[in-house]
C-alpha cells in the first residue's frame, strides 16, 4: 500500500465489504515489497488494483503503482489498496465508520425498475421525477433511487450552477453518489419542487436534500431553494429539509435557515486556507466565506456538519490536521464531522498540494479527531436531525 508518500507494508486489513468494487488501473503497474522491504515492480502485465469501498467505510491507504505522466490520468474514485490474507481471500485497507451505512443504498433494490414505472404512471407531469427516474437507472444514484423506494434521503435538483473549478484529477462529490457526465435538463420551479418532496417525506422517506451528488451549488440557486423549503413546509412537517453546499454564500445561507432549513453539511477537502483554494479553485467566493456560512448556519439554530472529503497523504498531514480539529472546534456539540473518501487520480491529486510534511497516517487522524473532536459525531455520511 502507498500511505501517499511512499510504498509500505499493507494494513489495516479488513475483508472485503459487500458492495465494494474491485477495479484495475489502466497503465499503471503494480508495485510491491522484496524481502528487505524495498519496493519493487510485480512485473510486466501486473497492473495496479484498486478496491472501490460503499458508503460507511473511510480507507485508511491508497493502492501502490508506478505511474506513467506520459498516461491519461486515472478516471477520479475513491481508490484504496486493496490485498489478499494467507487464505486468498481478498482484503481492503480501510475503517468502518458506520457499516450498517450501506444498508440505505437502494440502488441494487430488486424492484426499483417496477416502482419506478408504478411512480411515473401515477405522477405522469412530474418533471422532477421524470429527471429522478433518469438519475437512478441511468447514473445508480442512491439519493434519486430513494425517491421511488419512499425511504431515507432523496435528492432534489435544481439544476444550479458551478462555482469550483477543481482540477480534472479530481472530482469535489464523493464516491458513494454517481457523477453523471450531463447537468439536469430542467430547471425546476419551487412546486414542482414541493410536490415532489412531500410526496416522499409523506409516504415514507425521512429528508429531502438540495445539492446531492452531480448537483451545482445549491446557494446560487437561493431564490429557487427558499421558495421551494416554504412551499415544502406548507404542505407538510414532517422529516428534515436538508443541504449540501461549499457554503460560498453566507448571506444566501442564512436565507435559507430563515426559511426553514434545518440541516446543512459543508462540504471542504481541506480546511487550510492555501489547500483550499489550490483544490477547490473557487469563483467569485473565498474560503473565509466558507467559514462565514458555518457561523450563520450555527447562528440560524440549524444541525451543522462539515462533510470532509479525505485523501491519505494530504487529510492526514499535521497542518492539515490542526487546521481541521481548529475548524470542527468551531461547530456546536451534538454537529457532525462527516468523513468521505476524495474521488482522484491520489498520487496526482497529492502533486497538486505538494509539502516537505509527512503525514500521521488516517488511524492517528482518527484517533486525534475523536479526542480533539469528541463533541462532535464523526460519521462516514450525514445524519441529519428528523423533525418529529
Amino acid at each position: 500500500m502507498s500511505d501517499g508518500s511512499q510504498v509500505a507494508p499493507f494494513f489495516g486489513a479488513l475483508p472485503l465489504p459487500a458492495g465494494t468494487d474491485v477495479v484495475h488501473l489502466p497503465g499503471r503497474t503494480g508495485l510491491g515489497l522484496d524481502r528487505t522491504g524495498r519496493p519493487r515492480e510485480l512485473g510486466q502485465g501486473r497492473f495496479g488494483v484498486a478496491a472501490i469501498l460503499p458508503i460507511g467505510y473511510l480507507r485508511m491507504s491508497l493502492p501502490a503503482y508506478i505511474d506513467d505522466l506520459g498516461a491519461p490520468p486515472l478516471r477520479p474514485r475513491a481508490y484504496a489498496a486493496v490485498g489478499a490474507d494467507t487464505n486468498g481471500q481478498l482484503v481492503v485497507s480501510a475503517f468502518a465508520l458506520d457499516a450498517e451505512a450501506a444498508a440505505v443504498d437502494g440502488r441494487s433494490a430488486p424492484d426499483l425498475a417496477a416502482r419506478i414505472t408504478t411512480t411515473q404512471r401515477d405522477q405522469p407531469s412530474s418533471r422532477v421525477l421524470r429527471q429522478l427516474a433518469r438519475c437512478a437507472k441511468d447514473y445508480r444514484c442512491r439519493a434519486a433511487a430513494n425517491a421511488f423506494l419512499g425511504r431515507h434521503d432523496c435528492a432534489l435538483p435544481v439544476a444550479a450552477p458551478r462555482n469550483e473549478r477543481p482540477p480534472e484529477v479530481l472530482v469535489l462529490h464523493d464516491d458513494a453518489d454517481a457523477s453523471p457526465t450531463e447537468p439536469a435538463a430542467f430547471r425546476p420551479t419551487p412546486e414542482e419542487l414541493a410536490d415532489a418532496a412531500s410526496r416522499h417525506l409523506e409516504g415514507g422517506g425521512t429528508i429531502v436534500a438540495f445539492g446531492r451528488a452531480c448537483e451545482g451549488e445549491p446557494l446560487l440557486a437561493v431564490r429557487v431553494v427558499e421558495e421551494a423549503i416554504v412551499a415544502i413546509r406548507e404542505r407538510t412537517r414532517l422529516g428534515t429539509i436538508h443541504l449540501e453546499t461549499n457554503g460560498s454564500s453566507p448571506v444566501a445561507l442564512r436565507r435559507l435557515c430563515d426559511a426553514g432549513l434545518d440541516s446543512v453539511a459543508v462540504r471542504v477537502v481541506s480546511a487550510r486556507e492555501e489547500t483550499y483554494e489550490a483544490i477547490h479553485r473557487p469563483e467569485g467566493f473565498r474560503f473565509a466565506d466558507v467559514r462565514a456560512s458555518i457561523a450563520h448556519a450555527i447562528a440560524g439554530k440549524v444541525s451543522v456538519a462539515l462533510r470532509v472529503l479525505a485523501l491519505p497523504g494530504l487529510t492526514d498531514r499535521t497542518r492539515e490536521l490542526d487546521a481541521l480539529v481548529r475548524l470542527a472546534g468551531d461547530l456546536p456539540a451534538g454537529g457532525s464531522l462527516v468523513l468521505c473518501d476524495l474521488a482522484a487520480d491520489p498520487q496526482r491529486a497529492l502533486r497538486i498540494a505538494p509539502s516537505g510534511e509527512a503525514a500521521v497516517g488516517m488511524r492517528r487522524m482518527l484517533d486525534r479527531l475523536r479526542t480533539d473532536a469528541a463533541h462532535l459525531r464523526i460519521v462516514a455520511l450525514p445524519r441529519p436531525f428528523v423533525r418529529l
